[in-house]
């Protein structure tokens, strides 16, 4: 065989796995700003879904605990690093005690939830399509936290 020939198709092959490599790495970030926090105490319990079924049956792709650093006026951000493009949403809890899970009273929560870009004010649960958003660039979510 031609040694060139085996120089170019080496060099082909190195550049087409740069080429689609670079593509399929892609990640994003989320800037997360909470308003309407009550308190410092405990954190937020930050739960990133990805389709309805995953959050109806309450399996998040992600979760994440944030600590209330920051906290000023009932407010903060915290910025989520590294995500592939895609849709998502955001639900959090406003884990006052954190034990990792909302707590009751009489079946009215104790703690404080809130929805990426979505303030929710039914009884029931939302649905996915109130609160998710598509990921191909940076961006930006707004929550604001309800207590009940």
């Amino acid at each position: 065989m031609n040694v060139r020939f085996l120089v170019r198709m080496a060099l082909l092959t190195l550049l087409g796995y740069i080429h689609f490599g670079a593509s399929t790495d892609q990640t994003f970030d989320i800037q997360v700003k909470f308003s309407n926090v009550r308190n410092t105490n405990g954190r937020i319990q930050l739960q990133i879904y990805r389709s309805q079924e995953a959050f109806a049956g309450e399996k998040p792709w992600k979760v994440i605990q944030v600590p209330k650093d920051g906290w000023k006026d009932k407010g903060f951000s915290y910025k989520v690093t590294g995500i592939p493009a895609g849709t998502y949403g955001i639900a959090i809890l406003d884990d006052e005690n954190s034990n990792k899970e909302m707590d009751y009273s009489f079946m009215v929560p104790k703690e404080g939830f809130g929805f990426s870009n979505y303030y929710h004010t039914a009884w029931s649960k939302p649905k996915f399509d109130n609160f998710k958003f598509t990921l191909n660039e940076d961006v930006s979510v707004n929550i604001k936290v309800r207590y009940v």
